[in-house]
């Protein structure tokens, strides 16, 4: 079972950062003036596995005619199509398709040819076919990037579990202000509450990738999974009895 890292803090307002120290606030709905009103803050935040592979693969081509061109850029999309049909765990979506003239140096710039590209997107849950996948294609297309993530399900699941304990901090941290300021009791006037998501791994050819593109057509490239990070947010107002 997964450990979930809880962090809670409040913030005292009198500064930058956080309490607000008793001053009197204006009620937004019935124009009352509150007194004994505080802003407090909490979170809990967790590390989850990541568990959805996005790779993307181009296929680059030149041709002095267009037509050519179209038919060769076609004809290798077909062929990585074609190769990934046994690969039954990959969702496989082709995209982007785009054509630029090319020009040669001089001042007159006189068109030369064209050169187009075509993008091929697989998404799956299976890394270790997908590895397999890509071994292979990158005998006719590069590898453009990767991107590692979590599932929503995945994502929302981990949400849920976090939004209680980021609540029970906001309570804790409640409490710990009336105990301090020596009332008798407290009541939540409003809260919010923020999930977000950080730590998505990208592989790229710029950086990690890199590495791949250099290697031979046979060698499938190692993708370690890591995690993100899965937090929530509360925020909201207390008013002292």
């Amino acid at each position: 079972m997964k450990s979930f890292i809880v962090k809670a803090r409040w913030l005292v307002l009198a500064g930058l950062f956080g309490l607000q120290t008793g001053l009197p606030v204006q009620a937004q709905s019935s124009g009352e003036t509150l007194y004994n009103v505080f802003n407090l803050t909490s979170e809990a935040t967790t590390e989850i596995d990541n568990d959805l592979m996005m790779a993307t693969l181009v296929v680059q081509q030149e041709h002095r005619d267009p037509a050519v061109l179209a038919d060769k850029i076609n004809s290798t999309m077909a062929w990585a199509v074609d190769l990934l049909r046994p690969f039954k765990t990959l969702n496989v979506k082709t995209r982007d398709y785009q054509t630029y003239p090319r020009y040669d140096t001089s001042q007159v710039r006189r068109l030369i040819g064209w050169r187009a590209t075509q993008t091929l997107q697989l998404e799956t849950e299976d890394f270790g076919a997908a590895g397999q996948a890509i071994q292979q294609l990158q005998e006719k297309l590069q590898v453009q990037g990767i991107r590692l993530m979590t599932k929503d399900s995945t994502r929302e699941k981990a949400s849920d579990q976090l939004i209680g304990e980021a609540l029970d901090a906001f309570k804790d941290r409640a409490l710990l202000v009336q105990e301090n300021m020596g009332s008798s009791g407290y009541r939540i006037l409003d809260v919010n509450i923020q999930t977000g998501q950080s730590n998505v791994p990208m592989l790229n050819a710029r950086a990690e990738m890199a590495d791949v593109m250099r290697s031979s057509v046979a060698s499938e490239p190692v993708v370690e999974p890591g995690t993100s990070r899965v937090s929530v947010q509360v925020f909201g107002r207390v008013q002292l009895d």
